[in-house]
């Protein structure tokens, strides 16, 4: 892509989205998403951290890092799955070029594979530190957390579904369980935990 989608503007970002262009996409948004989760935890913790010194202690730095990882996966993700459509279009006539597009294709639905499982795992990151957070959020901010917690969480099962797809299309089954595995072990239990911390929040908000 011409321009990083990360420089651009929320709308040229979202005008992008809604082109016909497959590139950037839902892995894109998927790490956008958790970027955004990561700033409210930040926003939470820097709001909470100036009324008491000491509270959320260590949640916003990590918060900072987290947003940061997850705005250069939006990138990653559009690069990554730009290189499988041009693999796509390499030449296919004789047997040697078909067995390089092959590699060529397997390598980048490879990466593609990988990218989005980053961002499922920095996404569940995010969650983890909701969780950590709510019970010294500010009663003001408690419902941002929340905010934070749910798009945190749509970040990663949306990161995962944009794994899946990609894993769908590669031969190698050894890497394909690998990887699976992995995705597995970032989406158990990521449910409850999204949960736990909702209903802490709709606990406050109705007290």
């Amino acid at each position: 892509m011409k321009d990083r989608s990360i420089e651009r503007t929320l709308r040229a970002f979202s005008e992008d989205l809604a082109s016909e262009r497959a590139v950037p996409g839902g892995g894109s948004a998927a790490a956008y998403a958790g970027a955004l989760g990561a700033a409210l935890v930040a926003m939470v913790g820097r709001i909470a951290a100036r009324k008491e010194a000491g509270r959320m202690a260590g949640i916003v730095p990590e918060a900072d890092e987290l947003r940061a990882a997850l705005l250069r996966l939006v990138d990653d993700d559009a690069s990554a799955f730009a290189q499988v459509t041009l693999a796509m279009k390499l030449p296919r006539t004789t047997n040697e070029e078909r067995r390089q597009r092959m590699e060529t294709m397997q390598a980048a639905l490879l990466e593609a594979a990988r990218v989005p499982l980053e961002t499922a795992r920095i996404s569940r990151k995010v969650l983890e530190s909701c969780e950590r957070g709510i019970g010294i959020a500010t009663d003001a901010t408690v419902s941002d957390l929340g905010v934070a917690a749910l798009i945190a969480y749509a970040a990663l099962e949306g990161a995962a579904l944009n794994v899946r797809i990609n894993l769908a299309s590669i031969k190698d089954p050894e890497r394909v369980a690998t990887l699976a595995a992995d995705l597995d072990d970032v989406l158990d239990g990521a449910s409850n935990q999204r949960d736990r911390v909702t209903e802490v929040v709709d606990a406050r908000i109705a007290r």
